[in-house]
């Protein structure tokens, strides 16, 4: 079974409820990353205060999956398709949630950051591993508006977000 198999499962038991759009920010490319994105999908979708979770490995050009044998091996059409979309959607959330390998930052995470802080999106960020060994860059770790301390997504308030701080090292 494959992680977009496993997400759209996990979708499916969802029920809905008012509240506001997320848009997940978050690698998929080791076990760690598929494991942590599987979990905060499934934390938001009971949060009562989240309508909408935009994943967007759920959202592929032409549902393509850009993983050949094994390999992430996106073509030009894919990749400028993927990233128009993912802009879009991040344009139509109301806070992005990213996702954070401490171990193995991922790009793309980052950038999506970026741009949310640019585009005056709160940022809310839940990193897992040892930030101390693994270090984050100080541009997304200052970029975030609430950097969450344990994985508590599911009752997270997204209607009253607090200044909360980066704790770990940054480089």
């Amino acid at each position: 079974m494959t992680l977009i198999d496993e997400l759209q499962i996990i979708g499916k038991d969802s029920a809905p409820h008012s509240g506001k759009t997320i848009y997940l920010a978050a690698g998929w490319f080791n076990p760690i990353q598929e494991k942590l994105l599987k979990e905060a999908y499934a934390a938001l979708l009971h949060n009562q205060t989240v309508a909408h979770v935009h994943v967007p490995l759920l959202h592929q050009y032409e549902g393509s999956n850009p993983i050949v044998n094994g390999e992430f091996n996106p073509d030009q059409e894919w990749a400028t398709a993927t990233f128009d979309d993912d802009v879009s959607a991040i344009d139509n959330a109301d806070v992005v949630v990213a996702l954070l390998d401490a171990s193995d930052q991922d790009t793309g995470t980052i950038w999506e950051m970026g741009y949310a802080y640019a585009s005056h999106k709160p940022v809310v960020v839940l990193a897992v591993g040892d930030t101390f060994q693994y270090p984050i860059n100080l541009m997304p770790a200052q970029g975030a508006i609430h950097h969450l301390v344990n994985n508590n997504l599911e009752t997270f308030d997204f209607y009253e977000i607090n200044k909360r701080f980066y704790v770990g090292k940054t480089i």
